[in-house]
């Protein structure tokens, strides 16, 4: 097992070290869940544009409250970045598993805005549709996604 770790590290890293674009960090973004019940949760992710060739790939942490407990987890991304002349557009799907009064997988799609402010600072908004799977049972959710995004030199 621990070969597997040390062999997925080294493909991270060649990875990351051959991105054709920058690097980026989301900290601190605001997830308000909507449906089915509501909920709050606090994102700090990190990422690399045209990573894997067009695509942009990002991985993160979440922290969310809802329903009077508290879950942790872990997501990955990958988004097609469509230029529209001032903004970028955002179009993928994603992956997560979360732990806490439960465990759950997830699949989610996103569709989301990238404004820029200055060259190495933005205002990221996403649109999150997701399934999740749980004790036997799945749930649907619809989130938005609110928060900066700093670009790496």
């Amino acid at each position: 097992m621990k070969r597997l770790w040390v062999a997925l590290m080294a493909v991270l890293a060649i990875s990351v070290a051959s991105a054709q674009g920058r690097l980026f960090g989301e900290a601190l973004g605001g997830q308000l869940v909507l449906v089915p019940s509501f909920g709050l949760s606090l994102d700090l992710a990190a990422g690399a544009e045209r990573l894997l060739g067009p695509l942009d790939v990002r991985g993160g942490l979440s922290i969310a409250a809802a329903g009077g407990g508290s879950d942790f987890g872990l997501f990955a991304d990958l988004l097609y970045p469509v230029r529209a002349s001032n903004l970028k557009v955002n179009l993928g799907g994603g992956i997560s598993l979360t732990a806490g009064e439960g465990t759950s997988f997830g699949l989610r799609g996103i569709a989301g805005l990238e404004f820029p402010l200055e060259r190495y600072f933005s205002l990221l908004t996403e649109l999150q549709l997701g399934v999740s799977f749980a004790g036997g049972g799945s749930s649907v959710g619809l989130g938005i996604v609110l928060g900066p995004r700093v670009y790496f030199p």
